[in-house]
């Protein structure tokens, strides 16, 4: 018969040759456990890095829909606002408007000015200048309004015409001045 306590299988003895035990090869090392945490301090830093990007990102959206929004209430305003009747019976006129105030948007303030569109006399191209608090001065020749700030510029595309308001009322007065 066999003696089962010498042999050298998977059940031997713990302290036996064969198998030396835990307590030789249990832990990592100084070596692993280094190169263990810079992996993760690289996995870390990148998703940091997107992270950020990605708020950028969002704030920069943010603002252009903003700028976009404003720029359909500069609109509408200078519809309404902006274009008189020319004395001469002539097309309506721009009358410039600066440092207005922005609907809904603190700090804010716009400029418009205007010049006819190249081939159709009976456009205008709207140049609108916004400027916000900021931290840097720029000269009014570089394109900022006075009063320097951060600023951004946008171009529209304005029909020469009054309003609906002032045309209807411009017809009827026509109506009642003329012979029946």
């Amino acid at each position: 018969m066999t003696d089962l306590r010498q042999s050298r299988g998977p059940h031997a003895d713990p302290g036996s040759r064969a198998n030396p035990g835990p307590s030789a090869s249990a832990g990592f090392t100084l070596a692993e456990m280094l190169a263990a945490l810079s992996i993760l301090l690289l996995g870390v830093t990148a998703l940091i890095g997107a992270l950020t990007s990605a708020v950028g990102n969002r704030r920069t959206s943010d603002a252009r829909f903003e700028m976009g929004a404003l720029s359909d209430l500069v609109i509408h305003r200078l519809q309404q606002e902006a274009l008189v009747p020319d004395p001469d019976g002539g097309a309506p006129k721009f009358v410039a408007m600066t440092d207005q105030p922005a609907p809904g948007f603190p700090g804010m303030l716009w400029s418009a000015t205007a010049k006819p569109h190249g081939d159709r006399p009976d456009l205008l191209l709207v140049r609108v200048d916004v400027r916000w608090p900021g931290s840097e001065d720029l000269a009014p020749e570089d394109g900022a309004i006075a009063g320097g700030g951060d600023f951004t510029t946008f171009y529209r595309v304005l029909p020469r015409q009054l309003p609906l308001r002032d045309r209807v009322l411009g017809f009827r007065r026509d109506q009642e001045n003329s012979p029946r």
